[in-house]
C-alpha cells in the first residue's frame, strides 16, 4: 500500500488519495485534539460576517482558548456585521503545496464584541499579549477603546488529506 500512496502523492492525485478506502475510526478526542492543535498552530484567518445579505470576509489575526477563537477589530464593517448578526463563519487553512498538504477548517459560530467594559476584555487582550511575549506580561495594562470579537464555535468542519495515509477518512466534523 505504501508504494499505491508514493505514487499518487508523485502524481499529486488528489482525487485519487481522496477516494482512498477508510479502514480506521477516529476517535472523538482525537479529532478535538487535532482540531485543537491546528488552531493553536495557526494565527490568521478569514472572518465571514454578513448583513442585509451582503457578505464580507475579512482576513484577520486570532488567538484561541480550545476553540474560542479572538479577534482584535477595529471600526469598521466587520464590526457593524456582527452587531447586526452575530453568526459568522471562519475559514482556518494551510497553503497547497502538493497532495498532502490539503488541511483547514470551516468553523460555524457565535460572535460577541468584548468593549472595554467588559472584563472578558482584559482577559483576552492579556491571553494574546501572553502568546506574543510569553508567559511574564509585567505590569501589561490592555489598551481602552478597542473591541475585541469573540467567537464561540458551535461546529467546526475539518479537513486533512493526509489522514488518508492511515487509513482515516479525510473530513471530521465536530459540534459543541
Amino acid at each position: 500500500m505504501e508504494n499505491d500512496w508514493r505514487e499518487l502523492v508523485r502524481k499529486n492525485d488528489l482525487l485519487a488519495i481522496a477516494q482512498q478506502r477508510v479502514t480506521k475510526q477516529m476517535s472523538k478526542d482525537e479529532i478535538e485534539r487535532r482540531i485543537s492543535v491546528f488552531i493553536k498552530n495557526h494565527n490568521m484567518c478569514v472572518l465571514c460576517t454578513a448583513r442585509d445579505n451582503i457578505p464580507r470576509a475579512t482576513p484577520i489575526e486570532y488567538w484561541a482558548d480550545g476553540t474560542i477563537l479572538y479577534m482584535v477589530a477595529d471600526p469598521g464593517t466587520k464590526l457593524e456585521n456582527v452587531k447586526a448578526n452575530p453568526r459568522v463563519g471562519v475559514g482556518i487553512y494551510d497553503p497547497l503545496v502538493g497532495s498532502l498538504s490539503v488541511k483547514g477548517m470551516q468553523i460555524t459560530g457565535e460572535a460577541a464584541i468584548l468593549t472595554d467594559d467588559n472584563p472578558e476584555y482584559d482577559e483576552a487582550l492579556i491571553m494574546h499579549r501572553r502568546e506574543l511575549v510569553g508567559e511574564e506580561i509585567g505590569d501589561y495594562k490592555p489598551p481602552r477603546g478597542r473591541a475585541v470579537i469573540k467567537i464561540e464555535a458551535k461546529k467546526i468542519e475539518f479537513i486533512d488529506i493526509a489522514l488518508k495515509l492511515d487509513g482515516y477518512d479525510l473530513r471530521y466534523v465536530w459540534e459543541a
